[in-house]
């Protein structure tokens, strides 16, 4: 939204949709983003997921924990609660793991942000946006939406540029695909330098308008990517901290319609 603020799309069976800020709700007047926002039709071919002790399904409105693979990306659905403090929600089953770690940015309770943190091993973990805030996790953390890439298999490499950097904390090197006319962005990076741009997408990857995106940066703070038709890409930062954007900016989970 407005000032790279954050927010969520409530939408109910009937199609009816909502827009709700995390703050004032001219952040959402101003400008509200839905590109990279998406979600399953129904529940066909996902694997149910089995929640850690402390953690429940939400309620009958929403789906269940769930999880799918298509073409080499790995799909969540569904909204999950906890009266505890433990972060691990679920492990994903061997099928469905990241080769690398992976931070998936997600909504929490009343258009908050947070992120999962995926490990290899499949152990999945909630993060809210700053500190104690875990209460935001505790609320209603949405699955809905993300995703993340399996393997670098069909994936083609970013070149990083401006002083970026591959991988922080273990995760993947920055890489692009293009599935069914959706793009789709792999891995993490970060930066010692002040220059927000750090590569510039291939020809067969650019959108046909600027478009911005959410992206998760450093502690779960919230970021997006400003993508030009011309392929420049830009990160920005929430309450312009560039510094939570130097310190690591996730592209896992990031996709668009060209």
């Amino acid at each position: 939204m407005c000032g790279t603020t954050s927010g969520e799309l409530a939408i109910a069976p009937t199609g009816v949709t909502q827009v709700i800020s995390q703050g004032a709700n001219s952040n959402a007047t101003c400008f509200t983003s839905l590109d990279g926002a998406s979600f399953a039709l129904s529940a066909k071919s996902f694997t149910a997921l089995k929640l850690q002790p402390g953690w429940t399904e939400f309620d009958s409105l929403f789906r269940k924990a769930a999880a799918r693979v298509a073409s080499g990306v790995v799909y969540l659905e569904g909204e999950i609660k906890t009266k505890g403090t433990n972060p691990a929600a679920f492990t994903l089953p061997a099928a469905l793991r990241p080769s690398k770690s992976v931070y998936v940015l997600i909504n929490l309770c009343t258009g908050s942000i947070g992120r999962l943190d995926i490990a290899a091993s499949g152990a999945v973990s909630v993060q809210p946006e700053g500190t104690n805030n875990f209460w935001m996790v505790q609320c209603g953390t949405s699955l809905e939406g993300a995703s993340f890439a399996l393997s670098p298999k069909s994936l083609t490499a970013l070149t990083l540029q401006n002083g970026w950097m591959n991988a922080p904390y273990g995760t993947a090197n920055a890489a692009v695909r293009k599935i069914s006319g959706i793009v789709h962005l792999r891995g993490a990076i970060w930066t010692n330098g002040t220059n927000p741009d750090p590569f510039t997408l291939p020809a067969g990857f650019r959108p046909a308008h600027e478009i911005f995106i959410p992206v998760d940066l450093c502690n779960g703070n919230n970021g997006r990517l400003d993508i030009e038709p011309g392929g420049v890409v830009s990160v920005e930062a929430e309450n312009n901290d560039f510094s939570q954007a130097q310190c690591f900016t996730s592209l896992d989970g990031t996709s668009f319609a060209r």
